[in-house]
């Protein structure tokens, strides 16, 4: 009997060869999304399950007081770890880490060569157990045993020593310290928060001898006894802000427990973390819904085509039924065949995931691998999502076609099944208004985008770069170098500043009163030379920052911006400047002059508040130079750049980038989006097409006598094509209808998350209907033109 079935089914296949082309092709490409989703989502998934006390390892997240705006901080002062790990029994030990010199990059020299590093960490030697390290040179539990030490990765040691070994080599840090390579160890998995190419002990530096519960700058991790309560535990560690910390400075009211194991997917709303390795829920739930919508597409032209072809099919069923078959039987054969052909589209589908799996990292910005899809997880998944496709697809056609009456082989009458053809049209409305919404959605997503690019931002990143000078030996030698490049041609402004905007600059308070314990939270940039021609800042009110101060003059001269100005009361950008202001710095701050706000975080964010200072001996380094350029050489122009910093700061390594790509920077995840929207809508219209073209091929091919018999009788081809193609075209209306409230609700709440953001206009619905319409058109014309210039004589033959 199963034999018999796939003999029938297969034969029936070979018999349709452009219905099983296309439903191959569709069902092919939606199986194909599916894995590679499937695959990117199982890595996202799979973050940090490989650690061996991956279920017990906890991250401690702060949450701030009002002052702060409630936020939750992934950093907190280094003081938390060792009062958690003393105070609280359930806490088994704990480690921090942070980034050298709060996440500059740092510069580092091995012999004669220069080399920038983006990802040294500081850490408790318990991090090593923590996160599984392997050492291929060295040992973990040797690691630190003596002063100085440092490890790196496997790569870190090609990339600076080539095939020899690291260990015991000397690396100068910022020109500041000295340290002894002491192990060497493979590269932490991709698919681990924690992204360190090098450590060193954080008991060598003050950041862990000297102990504080002011400064927020460390990650701490905990790991809790088996089976600990961990409710009980976090509030047991908020007790102990009461016990340590006086009351007016707890801008800190809560710490937390985040599982290490969802820290990559679940740290949207969390901030100041360090890991460049941070995933979002919400974009894992966007890609698998897509993902299915797809592959539903696919599902639903197969439904149609085969339902449409029922017609040519009706007679053989009335004949097996008249033969002995029951419903049962019937149901078998179509659910056979529709597994044959998914059988073959997942074949096909998983080819293809192998060819275009490098289009999709781009797109989705996953660190997918080859190996990645054939593991085990994926090729079980496969098979189930083979069996569930089977049963959906084959699902309606079985129902519907298997319920064909006998009586059909002696009706020559049409089959007219009302509720087979309303369910058809419902089917192709779905596909048309899943389409047009991401039609809409990907408009909309560029808008913002265009959005984002072209606002004012309040500076101009453009034209503007940033070069590290933290190994400097001497304040005079950074001078030099200023000197000299300020005679270039091409050099516009140049400032020597603590940070660029938005990356490594202080968190301070300004206070309406000297004896206020709550202020305003600020973010202070210490800076020397021109930094409102260099930023192009829109100066509001007052002058520079002093071009030089006196010695023995301990004034720390300040640049607000309109937020701390509101804050402070003043009533005009002229009423602020001049006038002392109280800052942590001194009780001598005076307002220089005041800046328009501008956004140095993204658009996502409020603009907060923000000062530029000058003063002498002031707490925080200069390290960046921040230069204006102004040529169309830019290749020339870097040559002469490094050429000069190499030169006059033989121990600093040429570190640089470009404002612009910065600010772009920000908003990768928003790219990606973009991209992806752009990607699935091109392959959900492609197959929505492929069933609207075997179904303006079907309706063509039952109408053909009909159209033949209007040529006879004077029938124009403009005639017969427009007859072929309202009926779709109304389905095509309906779905523009449907889909326009619901693109614009799911728009209109993605937009939410951008304080700055364009408007969802009209014209984008008009368009995306437009879009629909005329793609309808191309594919649907084609069957008609081709039905209307038919020769009438042929279709008439057998009357």
């Amino acid at each position: 009997m199963i034999r018999n079935y796939f003999k029938i089914a297969w034969r029936n296949i070979r018999a349709n060869k452009l219905l099983t082309v296309l439903n191959i092709v569709g069902l092919g490409i939606g199986l194909c999304v599916c894995i590679i989703l499937f695959a990117s989502v199982s890595k996202e998934f799979s973050f940090d399950r490989m650690y061996a006390n991956s279920e017990d390892i906890y991250r401690v997240n702060m949450q701030t007081s009002e002052e702060y705006n409630y936020e939750t901080w992934a950093t907190m002062p280094n003081a938390v770890g060792p009062a958690l790990a003393s105070d609280i029994p359930q806490v088994k030990s704990m480690t921090r880490l942070i980034k050298d010199d709060f996440g500059a990059t740092a510069s580092l020299k091995i012999g004669d060569e220069n080399f920038s590093e983006k990802k040294l960490y500081l850490a408790d030697s318990t991090v090593f157990e923590f996160f599984d390290f392997q050492f291929t040179e060295g040992s973990k539990k040797d690691a630190f045993s003596q002063p100085n030490a440092i490890v790196i990765s496997e790569s870190s040691r090609k990339r600076l020593f080539g095939e020899n070994s690291a260990y015991g080599k000397m690396i100068i840090v910022n020109n500041r310290d000295t340290l002894h390579v002491s192990g060497v160890y493979q590269d932490l998995p991709e698919n681990s928060v924690v992204d360190c190419n090098m450590v060193y002990n954080i008991m060598d530096s003050w950041m862990g001898k000297n102990v504080y519960w002011s400064n927020a700058s460390y990650e701490t991790y905990v790991q809790l006894q088996p089976n600990a309560a961990v409710a009980e535990v976090q509030k047991q560690a908020t007790d102990l802000i009461d016990k340590y910390v006086d009351k007016d400075g707890q801008y800190f009211t809560k710490f937390t427990l985040q599982p290490l194991t969802k820290i990559h997917l679940y740290s949207k709303d969390i901030r100041e973390g360090y890991s460049s390795r941070l995933g979002n829920i919400g974009t894992i739930k966007s890609l698998l819904f897509l993902a299915i919508l797809v592959l539903l597409i696919a599902c639903i032209n197969y439904m149609n085509l085969a339902t449409a072809h029922s017609q040519k099919r009706s007679k053989g069923i009335g004949m097996n039924k008249v033969l002995g078959a029951t419903k049962g039987h019937m149901q078998a054969l179509f659910y056979t065949e529709t597994g044959i052909l998914v059988f073959i589209a997942v074949l096909l589908g998983y080819a293809v995931s192998f060819l275009v799996l490098p289009i999709f990292q781009r797109v989705l910005g996953t660190p997918l691998n080859y190996s990645d899809l054939y593991t085990t997880t994926l090729l079980g998944g496969l098979l189930v999502i083979g069996i569930l496709v089977t049963i959906i697809a084959g699902s309606y056609p079985a129902i519907s076609m298997s319920s064909i009456s006998p009586l059909v082989l002696v009706n020559k009458s049409k089959d007219k099944n009302l509720v087979v053809n309303i369910i058809r049209k419902g089917l192709v409305v779905f596909q048309f208004s899943a389409s047009i919404i991401l039609i809409i959605a990907v408009i909309v997503i560029y808008q913002q985008m265009n959005f984002i690019q072209n606002k004012d931002i309040g500076y101009n990143p453009n034209g503007l770069i940033a070069v590290s000078v933290k190994s400097e030996q001497s304040k005079e030698q950074v001078q030099y170098v200023m000197q000299e490049l300020e005679n270039k041609a091409a050099v516009k402004n140049i400032s020597l500043v603590q940070s660029v905007p938005g990356e490594n600059e202080s968190g301070r308070s300004v206070y309406k009163l000297s004896t206020d314990t709550e202020g305003l939270p600020v973010s202070t940039n210490r800076t020397e030379g021109n930094i409102v021609e260099t930023m192009q800042l829109k100066l509001l009110a007052g002058q520079q920052l002093p071009k030089h101060i006196a010695q023995g003059d301990s004034t720390c001269y300040t640049l607000i911006n309109e937020k701390v100005m509101n804050y402070l009361g003043f009533k005009s950008p002229q009423d602020a400047v001049g006038k002392y202001i109280n800052t942590e710095f001194n009780d001598k701050s005076i307002v220089s002059g005041v800046v328009k706000d501008f956004n140095y975080n993204s658009l996502k964010e409020n603009i907060g508040g923000y000062m530029y200072y000058k003063m002498e001996g002031g707490p925080e380094a200069v390290r960046t130079l921040l230069i204006r350029y102004n040529t169309a050489n830019i290749a020339g122009f870097m040559q002469q750049l490094q050429q000069t910093v190499q030169k006059d700061l033989p121990n600093t390594a040429f570190d640089y980038q470009f404002l612009n790509r910065h600010v772009a920077n920000l908003y990768v995840s928003e790219q990606r989006a973009a991209k992806a929207a752009t990607v699935f809508t091109l392959l959900a219209i492609l197959i929505a097409c492929l069933g609207l073209f075997g179904l303006a091929a079907f309706t063509a091919e039952q109408r053909v006598k009909e159209i033949g018999v209007r040529k006879v009788l004077g029938a124009s081809v403009t005639g017969v094509v427009s007859l072929l193609t309202k009926d779709f075209l109304k389905l095509v209306f309906i779905a523009l209808a449907l889909a326009t409230p619901i693109a614009w609700w799911i728009m209109h709440e993605w937009l939410l998350d951008f304080v700055y953001r364009t408007h969802i206009h009209w014209w984008v619905f008009i368009v995306a209907g437009l879009v629909a319409i005329g793609i309808a058109l191309l594919t649907i014309s084609f069957q008609a033109i081709k039905a209307a210039i038919a020769n009438p004589v042929k279709s008439l033959r057998t009357e």
